[in-house]
């Protein structure tokens, strides 16, 4: 019997509701009796009598305080049908709790209060668990609406907002969205700063089976994280800014599955306040696993054709090592994780020098762009040539909205969806790039260059930037501990980034820039240049040696001599060589020419045929 402020008495005349009012309550089949204090002195004036609860009539049913013949007072009662106290029911016992709008799978225990099975929330255990999945469907899309000054006149952000509304809700005169019930995660950007296109956006996700969570990235002069933990140069600091950011919205997550934990982080490198950064929500996909999205719209590689490297290569740094700061932690709680990275990065993996309508993976030919995309996991050659980093993202040929923006018709790829898991995750998934558009044109005013000024037209594309999606397989088994314990996890990871020295030691690497008492942090994976660079006796970042050149006061085995990738085959790092000394030397693996053992990773440079070659031990 469940009781909320009340005691059960058995007396002769029936059941006894004693409640906290200085009355009592005696209820019984006929009528509700309430007396003050002692129930055998209930004897009163009229005007002193206790009152009736409220549908109950006070009636006098004997007289009292009599004296010579003469009764001045009365015994005195409440008639009426019995009933029970507000939220309760159950008959004459009145054990039964009400709750008004029900408890689904769980159980009223008191008024207005359900107990919710294990892995149920809820007011009313309306929220289930999520199902146990194996694999998430995530999407990114660049909503592109920059409605702020000078490109609020040819952004178009209401009237595609409008068109992009029905495209989430099915309608059939759209095509190139992703169906959106397999669709598990949606990480946006850019989507500008009007509240209401927004909400009819977020309206059409919602009763599509989505929630959201939000970060704006924009710098406060009061973030700690703004101070710029590189010396940029000062062509970088005024070309390096996007004007073309402004105020364009932050980042918004939306997912089909429990958010329990989101942080928003800054990158504040120059002096416009850029919308740009990450955002990392913490997913419930159920059995403990913690599944981290980490939602990225990045600064602009080339900014009005002036190329600031300093700042692309300190976002990746900065991206790799929260990610791996994520995966330690989870991996040191034996906590089954997965960390997918995602969004717009901004990045043309094309060498600039390729203008060509559809330039093919030929044209990466930076190996500074490889080996940033390396350090976030993605071989970006390989991926290239095996179709898993889908169509360029932004194609004038197939996007009439980007081909409004385009420079010179290149093609890019600027959008990616990349998984760091904790388990063996299936082969890299596909990025399937898709043009979302309507099949009828829509009017409106466009740019034909950043600051021209606007002309009437038409297009079809909802975005200058194509819809990305990709299938994740999730690690397998059932975590020990809880999606509690994986978001205190998850909240240290955050902390020990923000707080300790690691966004700095990302930031690392740039030549002249302090490193502290860290000799590794200019070497390693923090090595963004092709010749490397190391900490030198001032605790200044300098170039390390070419290939074969002396490795100055670098230890041996350190990876100060180009590229910072010493297990592939183009990776060098310094060894000690007979007469030679310390120089730089390359690692070869099994089967490649050689000269001496140093050289090859097998430790073993042998005789084959005509040519010495690197051989397994």
């Amino acid at each position: 019997m469940k009781l909320m402020n009340k005691f059960i008495l058995s007396f002769g005349l029936g059941v006894f509701f004693l409640s906290t009012s200085p009355f009592s309550s005696i209820v019984t089949e006929a009528a509700c009796i309430v007396e003050p204090g002692d129930f055998e002195k209930g004897c009163h004036f009229f005007l002193s009598a206790p009152s009736c609860p409220s549908g109950y009539k006070r009636v006098k049913y004997g007289d009292c305080g009599c004296r010579w013949g003469v009764c001045t007072k009365s015994y005195y009662r409440c008639e009426g049908v019995p009933r029970c106290c507000g939220g309760w029911t159950g008959g004459s016992a009145c054990d039964v709790p009400i709750c008004e709008d029900g408890c689904n799978a769980g159980e009223c225990v008191l008024p207005g209060i359900c107990e919710c099975p294990e892995g149920y929330d809820g007011k009313s255990c309306e929220i289930a668990p999520p199902p146990s999945v194996d694999e998430l469907t995530v999407m990114t899309l660049n909503f592109a609406c920059r409605d702020t000054f000078p490109f609020s006149g040819c952004d178009n952000c209401q009237t595609r907002f409008d068109l992009l509304r029905k495209a989430i809700l099915g309608d059939a005169d759209f095509e190139g969205l992703p169906d959106l019930d397999l669709v598990d995660v949606i990480l946006a950007q850019e989507l500008g700063t009007e509240k209401e296109n927004f909400e009819q956006i977020s309206s059409a996700l919602k009763d599509r089976g989505f929630q959201y969570t939000t970060g704006d990235p924009a710098p406060t002069a009061d973030d700690s994280i703004c101070s710029d933990p590189l010396v940029f140069d000062s062509d970088d600091k005024d070309a390096g800014s996007s004007i073309s950011g402004l105020n364009s919205g932050g980042l918004v997550t939306w997912s089909k599955f429990p958010i329990v934990g989101t942080h928003a982080q800054n990158w504040c490198a120059h002096t416009f306040p850029l919308p740009a950064g990450y955002l990392s929500t913490l997913l419930d996909v159920g059995n403990g696993r913690a599944i981290a999205v980490i939602n990225l719209h990045a600064m602009p590689e080339y900014d009005l054709q002036i190329e600031a490297e300093d700042v692309r290569a300190y976002q990746f740094g900065e991206l790799s090592g929260f990610a791996g700061e994520l995966s330690n932690l989870f991996h040191d709680s034996n906590t089954p994780f997965s960390v997918i990275l995602g969004g717009d990065f901004n990045e043309d993996i094309y060498s600039r020098n390729s203008l060509s309508a559809n330039p093919g993976c030929g044209s990466i030919t930076s190996d500074l762009v490889e080996q940033k995309f390396g350090s976030v996991g993605l071989h970006i050659r390989d991926a290239c040539t095996s179709n898993k980093i889908g169509n360029p993202t932004w194609d004038p040929t197939r996007n009439d909205l980007a081909g409004r923006f385009s420079e010179s018709g290149t093609h890019q790829v600027l959008d990616f969806l990349i998984q760091h898991s904790s388990s063996h995750a299936g082969n890299g998934p596909e990025n399937v790039v898709s043009v979302l558009k309507s099949k009828t044109p829509w009017s409106g005013q466009f740019c034909e260059g950043y600051l021209d000024v606007p002309s009437s037209g038409t297009a079809s594309a909802l975005s200058d930037h194509n819809v990305v999606t990709a299938t994740f397989q999730l690690p397998q088994g059932t975590s020990t501990s809880n999606m509690d314990d994986a978001l205190a996890t998850y909240k240290n990871a955050i902390n020990s980034w923000i707080n300790g020295n690691l966004v700095d030691n990302a930031a690392c690497g740039q030549e002249g820039s302090g490193c502290g008492t860290d000799s590794d942090c200019c070497s390693k994976e923090h090595s963004w240049t092709s010749s490397g660079q190391y900490c030198n006796n001032l605790y200044q970042c300098e170039p390390c040696r070419e290939l074969h050149g002396s490795c100055g006061p670098q230890i041996e085995g350190s990876m100060c001599c180009g590229y910072n990738d010493y297990k592939s085959d183009r990776g060098t790092h310094c060894e000690i060589v007979g007469n030679l000394g310390a120089i730089c030397i390359r690692k070869f693996v099994d089967g490649t020419s050689c000269l001496w053992d140093e050289e090859c990773r097998s430790k073993r440079c042998i005789w084959k045929g005509l040519s010495r070659q690197c051989a397994p031990p």
